[in-house]
């Protein structure tokens, strides 16, 4: 599964089943970056809306379920499709063993927040590629893409930092 998410300083993404912030520009890139691989984006009726009323919600763009029906849906869609879940408000505690690449929006700000991503998952991906960037709304925005690191079993693996199977030291 590959998601799109936007985070805090202290990895919140949600609060009150709400985005946390908008910002057109980071919306843009999200949509540039995605148009670049030929990659469709899945998102519930939550976001479809606010890409519509931003004028980015394009064909490459495949809104699964209704307003308040089949929320996470579209994280279904996504892997089955092997296309991108753009999550904002859905509670994807249920899915992270299942993520196997992110593209993560980090604002440098700190919101309040109901939902946050577990410090401990992101310590499971290696960065591919990172940006900063000025958004809408947001002097300062980091984009990062992230995979997961798969371990073999029965052997020692190095992990990014050079540790050996995940120990810090």
């Amino acid at each position: 599964m590959k998601i799109v998410i936007c985070i805090d300083e202290e990895l919140g993404y949600s609060f009150n089943k709400r985005r946390q912030s908008r910002d057109k520009k980071m919306r843009e890139h999200m949509l540039g970056v995605l148009r670049e691989e030929d990659a469709g984006l899945f998102v519930n009726a939550y976001s479809a809306k606010s890409l519509l009323s931003d004028g980015l919600l394009t064909e490459k763009v495949k809104v699964v379920g209704g307003p308040g029906i089949g929320e996470d849906e579209f994280l279904e869609a996504a892997e089955k499709e092997n296309g991108w879940a753009f999550v904002e408000n859905t509670d994807i505690t249920g899915y992270l063993d299942r993520i196997d690449e992110m593209i993560v929006y980090h604002w440098n700000r700190l919101y309040l927040s109901d939902l946050k991503l577990p410090a401990s998952f992101l310590k499971g991906f290696r960065t591919v590629t990172k940006e900063q960037f000025s958004g809408t709304s947001h002097d300062s925005m980091h984009y990062t893409r992230m995979v997961r690191i798969r371990r073999r079993t029965g052997r020692k693996s190095r992990n990014v930092r050079g540790n050996v199977n995940g120990e810090n030291t």
